[in-house]
């Protein structure tokens, strides 16, 4: 049996806090902005079902994002959990 190719596998996704402080978000706002199209989705379909608010942390195929009142941005480093 054929293993499907990465791009056919949803992302695994797991949100690790719902909402944050938002001062902690707002400094966040000029960080790097989510850029791959599945993840944006994914991370667009969390807000959107007030699944993830402001501050929240979400990690999808072990890259980590923030919800910022700018978009979500990528988490590096020390910064992320």
């Amino acid at each position: 049996m054929v293993e499907p190719a990465a791009s056919d596998r949803p992302p695994a996704v797991r949100i690790l806090r719902q909402v944050g402080d938002p001062f902690e978000a707002e400094s966040m706002e000029s960080g790097t902005p989510a850029e791959e199209p599945t993840h944006v989705a994914v991370l667009h379909r969390l807000f959107y079902e007030s699944s993830v608010d402001l501050g929240g942390l979400v990690r999808i195929d072990g890259r980590t994002y923030i919800c910022t009142r700018a978009g979500w941005r990528v988490l590096t480093g020390s910064m992320a959990p």
